[in-house]
């Protein structure tokens, strides 16, 4: 309670004084790089309203971070080199008279950092937050996009439902607003324009109180969609992708990206995973799982109430089929093709050192590179034997449990080829041991080999209180 009294009088005392310096801290996955993308077109146009932002590079997709020679500083521990840089900035826009403006979601969590580094200064805290299952779903394809991750999404959820998620929540907006003062944060609800939320420009150019017929102005300067989440497809195969990705020069990676990225821009009338994907069972139990957490937020900043409200859905789950990877593919054959050489090279080189797991192979065959399926060597017509000998040794350990159990009755079932039964008994295992590691890449190998025999996504999750 102390605490709250001085920094509300602390807050009291400097808002008197001009604001010096505006940070926009994100969160993530909501509209960030478009901010960037507008401020760093718009910079002269933003100077003569008062505010100096430092230039930054942008990818060919007018992608970039944002202001990471302060944030990657500071995330590497390198509080020197961020404070001369700072200090840098501060005296250019002071120069032109001007507020410094900065942006980089990467100073997310870093509210202690910047409030040591921006003592003495009136800061301005700009930042936005989505509702915590679309910002999961911008996550997940984010992780697949820049992170080599090959995790499917069926496989993340329940994952999910197991720990905290307090960045997903908008717990760190409270760290500013302790750090910082309640007075100083402009914390505002973010909905994607393709769920009908207006541009985030329009939002973030009111925070900066600038006159009406100056934001008019400036957004009609607006250069399209930026950084939008990859579209299904490209998704799927840049998960396959990373398969082989993970092990090649991250200059071929990024070309991947970029490839990608630039397809997804322009794939209008495909859309990424939204909401409408999971099953309503997944959607309530992550809403529960995940509202909870943002409880406390929305508490202190009830204009975030409708970051924790459904968003208005518009879009809906592309059919059940196959997703068609051919038209992703094409345009990196095309933005580039010696990459796309290498990775069939690279590819062939681990099938022939005898990698055989599931994405992998399922690559291959997008690929066109021949391969022989696991299990072709076995005789289709006989039976599948029963329990292998290390399975019957790891149920006789004086240690196992029911997870154990069921986990070996998955395997044995996946191996006659009764993949429904097995995908039940894998389930029921991971509900025992729900951060089971093993558990849940048998899972995911048994959902995919589901999802191959039938040609429809599995996005499910064991249901509470079955065991």
């Amino acid at each position: 309670m102390i605490k709250h009294v001085i920094r509300s009088l602390r807050s009291a005392a400097s808002s008197a004084r001009p604001t010096e310096v505006v940070l926009h801290i994100g969160a993530p996955k909501c509209g960030s790089s478009a901010i960037q993308r507008f401020c760093v077109g718009q910079r002269d146009e933003l100077l003569t309203s008062g505010y100096y932002y430092p230039e930054h590079p942008l990818d060919v997709n007018g992608v970039s971070g944002g202001h990471t020679q302060l944030a990657g500083a500071l995330l590497n521990g390198k509080h020197e080199q961020a404070a001369a840089t700072l200090q840098r900035w501060l005296e250019e826009a002071r120069a032109h008279k001007a507020i410094l403006l900065l942006s980089a979601e990467a100073l997310y969590g870093q509210h202690e950092a910047m409030a040591e580094l921006c003592r003495g200064l009136r800061v301005k805290v700009v930042a936005f937050l989505r509702h915590p299952v679309e910002y999961l779903l911008a996550n997940h394809n984010q992780g697949i996009k820049r992170h080599f991750s090959t995790q499917r999404l069926g496989a993340l959820l329940p994952e999910l439902l197991g720990r905290p998620a307090g960045h997903l929540a908008g717990l760190p907006l409270l760290h500013w607003a302790e750090a910082f003062g309640a007075d100083s944060c402009c914390f505002m609800a973010y909905q994607s324009p393709s769920a009908g939320g207006a541009p985030v420009e329009e939002h973030f150019l009111r925070s900066l109180s600038l006159p009406e017929e100056r934001i008019g102005d400036l957004l009609g300067q607006i250069q399209g969609m930026t950084n939008r989440s990859y579209v299904k497809s490209a998704l799927e195969l840049k998960r396959l992708l990373n398969t082989v990705l993970g092990d090649m020069p991250a200059a071929q990676a990024h070309q991947v990206d970029w490839s990608l990225q630039g397809y997804s821009d322009r794939s209008r009338d495909e859309t990424g995973y939204t909401m409408a994907d999971l099953t309503q069972e997944m959607r309530e139990r992550l809403v529960q799982h995940l509202l909870k957490q943002m409880a406390p937020v929305v508490e202190r900043f009830p204009e975030l109430k409708a970051a924790a409200e459904l968003p208005l859905e518009k879009s809906r789950a592309q059919g059940a089929g196959w997703l068609d990877l051919a038209a992703p593919l094409a345009a990196l054959e095309a933005d580039a093709p010696q990459v796309t050489s290498e990775i069939r090279r690279r590819a062939m080189t681990l099938r022939d050192q005898g990698r055989q797991d599931y994405a992998f192979c399922k690559l291959l065959d997008i690929l066109g590179i021949e391969f022989s399926e696991p299990g072709d060597a076995m005789p289709r017509s006989k039976p599948v034997p029963g329990l292998t000998a290390q399975q019957r040794s790891s149920l006789e350990k004086p240690h196992a449990r029911d997870a154990d159990c069921l986990r070996e009755m998955a395997l044995l079932l996946e191996r006659q080829g009764l993949l429904q039964d097995a995908l039940f008994a894998i389930e029921r295992a991971a509900v025992k041991r729900p951060q089971g590691k093993g558990i849940q890449r048998i899972k995911e190998r048994i959902e995919q080999k589901c999802r191959a025999s039938v040609g429809e996504p599995v996005l499910q999750a064991p249901k509470a209180g079955q065991s």
